[in-house]
């Protein structure tokens, strides 16, 4: 039955979504259908029937050049040809004809897949120097091809050892270019010792070897005292400044390389292969990409190293002059407007950047960077965000992620990124992982955990070298990490490790004038200055003034002013409670008992968590001094209760038993007489009761209870028995009031 054409065009598009769908066996039913009814397609449907029977041959059936190049010649002949038609057949080179690549190359000049399938071809052919011509060509229209580099370098390889081991002899310069093109040292080694070399060549394969043995301060010692005096080639420059780039010598970059040449490009005026073979040679050798490159380090090394901006912005535009879509000359575009802090310009060359081929990672690498410098954290956070979806977490990305999201006060999410990043990824020494280190250790002081602060501590500057500013920088964060904690033995180590690496931080002396005035195990080294009163800032704002003002005032015996300050430091500190207890204990020690009372009470007002024995107890004995009698009796038993073990096996209770002493003072002052006889009953409840107190209560029931004579004989008895000195009126007494009970009541 006799088909029509709707009909045979639904099989044409049925048999191209099987083959969309890897389907491949199910095709030739419906290639069959429409070759069996032919006839019915008008001209128009032939060029897409060609196509899919041509993918049919090769995804399924053996592959048959000859059928597949009729296919072609229909195509051709129809007018319908496409690049991706040719590329089907070129891509099996081993058997595709040459005619087919000279065709295909001439049709799609810049179709870069063509001519990587023609390079292969010719490869396989051994016709290296068209392979590599076809390659360099390919190069010279689309740098970022990395594969045909890679392929480049095989083909130079090949043929460099082909001409190596044949017998006839070679073109040394074409020997000498391959060598040093692929970098084969052997080869240029033996080039040493050929005395066809002329003084150019000779210095090429000298230094190239040169490159490869030395380190790159030995590099920089030989141009200056040697290469920059000989009479180098323009690729021998060129490798020399990549060579500085690549060790980021930007200072060399600028004296190594001369003015390009304008590059002479060929006209697009070409019929044939031949023609077109030397419109290739002569765009290969045209200069426009060292033209590119040469601005492209130039500006590199003003940006990096000079700071020339003349320099700078000739680079920008005579290398965009001479290619306006080259990424890395936009990359370098944004990078100048990055300098003059025009932000906007900045991120529209970027944007222009990747529009033309600039990878996405080093895109939004850079958009972090631009944002990082105008603190758009959220904006860093959703470049971050973008990055990881399609690519693997770095330790860069991580670092700007946990670093928006300190600044957007979101630290325990921070913290979380942090260990992610340390925890997950290798840390090459020089790496984002000491920042997350120090990142983490601010998050750790913050929240007072020294033990773990310290431990990154040592971990960052292990990417360090002793002793240099970094380490330094760290060791300084230490100091202040380690006075908060306590350890003052330790802390004083740091501090004077860098005083004497003349890299202590000037707000940092203080600290360390103030451990040695106050640790007595601590000695004051001779050649460190003594603190006056010129050190101390007049007019204090931020917490190191106050705090290193309370330590200057402390150690000038000014302990009032101390206090002060270090009270409103505890204002401004992230560890206030610290610098609040200091503040206590140095008005304590002015004996100001009134100033140290209202820090106690803002202590146990404010922060009732860092509460012990030690503070509760100087919190009564101040009350008690202040005469707030009531409030100390409280406080002494609130004591008792808060802290049992501390209260009954901290002090011995013999006869200085200083709880009860101090309650029966607060009672005494109360005027609660019970409360008074309770506990200095308790205290005179020995075998061997104290004699001072003896003689208290003596003098008390004397002044309060002369009518108790049982009272008074007893403690007059006592005194007599416990062989206390008594006066003659005492003893008088005692034999009176003896008397008295005696007949009053034993008679």
């Amino acid at each position: 039955m006799t088909k029509t054409r709707q009909e045979l065009i639904q099989h044409i598009e049925r048999a191209e979504q099987l083959y969309a769908a890897n389907l491949y066996s199910h095709l030739s039913s419906h290639i069959t259908t429409v070759q069996e009814h032919f006839e019915q397609l008008n001209e128009t449907d032939y060029a897409r029937f060609y196509r899919i029977v041509m993918l049919y041959i090769c995804a399924f059936e053996d592959l048959n050049m000859p059928v597949m190049e009729s296919y072609l010649e229909a195509l051709e002949s129809l007018n319908e040809v496409q690049a991706s038609d040719y590329e089907l057949l070129c891509s099996h080179y081993q058997y595709c004809q040459e005619s087919v690549y000279k065709k295909a190359v001439v049709a799609f000049p810049y179709n870069d897949t063509l001519h990587l399938h023609y390079a292969l071809k010719l490869k396989h052919d051994k016709r290296f120097t068209d392979a590599i011509l076809i390659l360099k060509y390919i190069l010279e229209c689309y740098p970022a091809l990395t594969e045909v580099r890679f392929l480049l370098h095989e083909v130079q390889s090949e043929y460099l050892q082909i001409l190596c081991d044949t017998d006839e002899a070679a073109d040394y310069k074409a020997i000498l270019g391959l060598a040093s093109a692929t970098h084969n040292l052997d080869i240029l080694k033996g080039l040493q010792l050929d005395d066809q070399l002329d003084q150019e060549s000779q210095s090429l394969v000298h230094i190239q070897l040169a490159l490869w043995n030395n380190k790159s301060a030995e590099i920089a010692k030989l141009w200056k005292n040697e290469w920059k005096l000989l009479d180098l080639t323009p690729n021998t420059r060129y490798l020399l400044a990549d060579y500085a780039k690549t060790f980021m010598r930007y200072d060399l970059v600028a004296q190594i390389l001369r003015a390009p040449k304008t590059p002479d490009f060929p006209e697009e005026n070409f019929k044939n292969f031949d023609q077109y073979k030397a419109y290739m040679q002569g765009l290969a050798d045209s200069g426009w990409q060292l033209a590119q490159h040469y601005y492209l380090l130039v500006g590199n090394s003003a940006y990096y190293h000079t700071g020339n901006e003349k320099i700078f912005n000739i680079c920008v535009t005579q290398g965009l002059a001479q290619n306006p879509n080259n990424p890395l000359l936009l990359v370098l575009k944004a990078q100048y407007f990055y300098v003059k802090e025009d932000y906007n310009q900045t991120g529209a060359a970027y944007h222009e950047a990747f529009k033309n081929g600039l990878r996405l990672s080093e895109y939004l690498f850079y958009l972090l960077e631009v944002n990082n410098r105008i603190k758009n954290w959220q904006g860093i956070l959703n470049i971050v965000e973008q990055f990881h979806k399609g690519q693997t977490p770095t330790l860069k990305t991580l670092f700007f992620q946990a670093r928006a999201l300190v600044n957007l006060q979101q630290h325990d999410a921070a913290l979380k990124v942090i260990n992610e990043a340390l925890q997950d990824f290798p840390h090459p020494m020089h790496s984002y992982a000491p920042w997350l280190y120090s990142m983490r250790m601010d998050y750790h002081k913050k929240n007072q955990n020294y033990t773990a602060f310290l431990e990154d501590l040592n971990e960052e500057i292990y990417f360090y070298k002793i002793g240099d500013n970094d380490y330094c920088q760290t060791i300084n964060s230490g100091v202040e990490a380690l006075l908060e904690k306590g350890d003052y033995q330790e802390c004083y180590k740091y501090a004077i490790y860098n005083h004497e690496q003349d890299k202590l931080y000037p707000h940092l002396y203080p600290v360390l004038h103030w451990l040695c005035f106050y640790d007595f195990l601590i000695t004051k080294p001779d050649y460190l200055e003594d603190v006056t009163k010129a050190d101390l800032v007049e007019t204090p704002t931020s917490f190191i003034d106050h705090r290193n003002n309370g330590f200057l005032h402390w150690i000038l015996g000014d302990n009032k002013a101390g206090a002060n300050a270090l009270y409103e430091a505890s204002k401004l500190a992230s560890n206030a409670t610290y610098y609040l207890k200091l503040a206590l204990e140095c008005a304590n020690e002015g004996y100001d008992n009134a100033q140290s009372l209202q820090l106690s009470k803002t202590i146990k007002n404010q922060f009732p968590e860092i509460r012990d024995w030690h503070l509760d107890l100087n919190y009564a004995e101040l009350l008690k001094k202040e005469k707030h009698y009531t409030a100390a009796y409280n406080a002494y038993l609130d004591l008792i209760q808060s802290y049992l073990e501390a209260s009954f096996f901290g002090f011995p209770k013999d006869e200085y038993n200083l709880l009860a002493r101090a309650l029966k003072e607060c009672a005494l002052g109360m005027e609660n007489k019970s409360e008074y006889h309770k506990y200095n009953a308790m205290l005179l409840s020995k075998d061997q009761p104290n004699k001072n107190l003896l003689k208290e209560q003596q003098t008390y029931a004397d002044q309060h209870y002369k009518d108790d004579l049982f009272l008074r004989h007893n403690l007059l008895e006592s005194n007599s028995r416990l062989d206390i000195e008594m006066t003659e009126a005492e003893k008088d007494e005692l034999l009176q009031i003896k008397s008295i009970i005696t007949t009053s009541y034993f008679v």
